[in-house]
């Protein structure tokens, strides 16, 4: 039976966890890997070379060794095994899973800040750095989404976490308890 690719990048992932973890080298690998990945994604072609069953894996390890120049040894190794394995056309998901290992054993979360104009970093920063420190976390990395719509303030989403601190909302709740003393004073009469 076939493995899905979830169950593909769950394996790998946790193998290379472990791998550097134990070499000692876990935040190097995970930065290395985090290069290679966003220059993988701005170029799918060397996915495509390096998944490619017609070419022989002695010249897939020589494009592996100009792309990997400069790298640690675990993550040339790491990804001389996904070659070797025929495994790199999963490349991106088993990286993005590692992330997922590393971020949690760093206590480390991703979130979204939205708000109705853009934001600059230092101000990034700050929502940041409160809600780690608010919710115990090592570091907040926020991205900013701009949706004019919630008028002002900021709605920001982590994890499944969601505190909703827009305009838009507190004028929704002021309109309800309006509505809703209304509805009481119509009753009492």
């Amino acid at each position: 039976m076939a493995l899905s690719r979830e169950e593909i990048a769950a394996r790998y992932s946790k193998a290379l966890f472990e791998y550097s973890y134990d070499a000692n080298v876990l935040d190097e690998v995970h930065d290395e890997l985090n290069v290679l990945l966003q220059v993988a994604k701005a170029n799918p072609e060397i996915i495509q070379l390096l998944s490619d069953p017609i070419l022989s894996k002695d010249e897939k390890r020589t494009f592996l060794d100009t792309f990997t120049t400069g790298t640690s040894d675990e993550t040339k190794e790491f990804l001389k095994f996904l070659v070797e394995y025929q495994r790199f056309s999963d490349f991106i998901d088993i990286i993005e899973a590692f992330d997922v290992r590393y971020n949690k054993a760093k206590n480390i979360a991703d979130g979204i800040a939205t708000t109705a104009i853009a934001l600059q970093k230092e101000e990034l920063d700050k929502i940041a750095n409160a809600y780690a420190k608010k919710y115990g976390l090592a570091t907040l990395k926020v991205k900013n989404k701009v949706d004019p719509s919630i008028l002002g303030g900021v709605v920001l989403q982590v994890g499944d976490i969601r505190i909703d601190g827009s305009i838009r909302t507190k004028l929704q709740e002021i309109r309800e308890q309006l509505l809703e003393n209304k509805r009481g004073e119509t009753i009492e009469h």
